[in-house]
């Protein structure tokens, strides 16, 4: 809610404010999967932790240190999760519904499509839950900062400047879903750029750079294609034959 605020009294680009309500209707089942992620990635280590899972017991360090190891590590794994979400077609054919919104907004971090948590599941928070022995309290602390991304992902005029390599903004990441071909396959990092930085992703937001975002070449045709989008051509009437130009524009977000 305070995100939605910020959009409408601030926002990057004018007469987009609005349609958050499109992603929030695109599919319940999505948005209580997302919205619950943190939760369930939480569990996970928990239980995985219980079983007498954890290489590095964080819980013995100070709570800041264990906290930002923590952090820093889980956020490297989603880092690497996301590039992987742009290099491979099968997992671009379902991530392509997170890119495909045209008003980029705070409700567009709850699109997704709802199988990806459950690879991200047996994958990256498997391997944190595995290598990582955590305290409640850095869970706990993991979950809420998890949270940010609803405000990276809103519609508002915020930055950090050349500052940005330090930390997610809603600027720097509306780059990332850029329409415009010089900002593809730049600015992956969930909440630490430095990892753009290190794989030379990164791309510093200009003054004032709040470009269009989406796909030319795709849009999300009704609330039902949520739950079925990369086998959606099947449920279309007709399918679009893909424009030059447009196929271009997918070439250049998966590589």
């Amino acid at each position: 809610m305070a995100c939605i605020l910020l959009e409408r009294t601030w926002p990057g680009v004018r007469d987009m404010t609005g349609k958050w309500a499109a992603n929030m209707a695109a599919g319940l089942v999505t948005v209580l999967v997302q919205l619950t992620m943190p939760f369930w990635s939480a569990v996970e280590t928990s239980l995985v932790n219980l079983g007498g899972g954890g290489w590095v017991d964080l819980s013995q360090m100070p709570l800041w240190l264990g906290a930002a190891i923590y952090l820093l590590f889980a956020d490297l794994g989603e880092y690497l999760f996301h590039r992987a979400q742009h290099r491979f077609r099968w997992m671009w054919s379902m991530h392509s519904l997170h890119h495909s919104d045209n008003a980029l907004n705070t409700a567009t971090a709850l699109r997704h499509f709802w199988f990806e948590p459950l690879i991200k599941s047996i994958s990256i928070w498997l391997i944190v839950a595995l290598l990582f022995k955590s305290s409640p309290e850095i869970i706990i602390i993991y979950g809420f900062v998890s949270y940010l991304h609803f405000f990276n992902h809103s519609n508002v005029r915020f930055g950090l400047g050349r500052f940005s390599w330090l930390l997610n903004s809603p600027q720097y990441h509306r780059l990332h879903h850029s329409l415009d071909p010089t900002h593809h396959n730049a600015n992956f990092a969930s909440l630490f750029p430095i990892f753009d930085c290190i794989s030379g992703s990164y791309h510093r937001p200009a003054k004032n750079e709040f470009p269009p975002t989406g796909l030319s070449d795709d849009a999300l045709g009704s609330a039902f294609e949520v739950l079925v989008w990369p086998f959606r051509a099947s449920t279309r009437r007709s399918n679009t034959k893909v424009s030059t130009a447009a196929a271009t524009v997918r070439s250049n977000h998966v590589q």
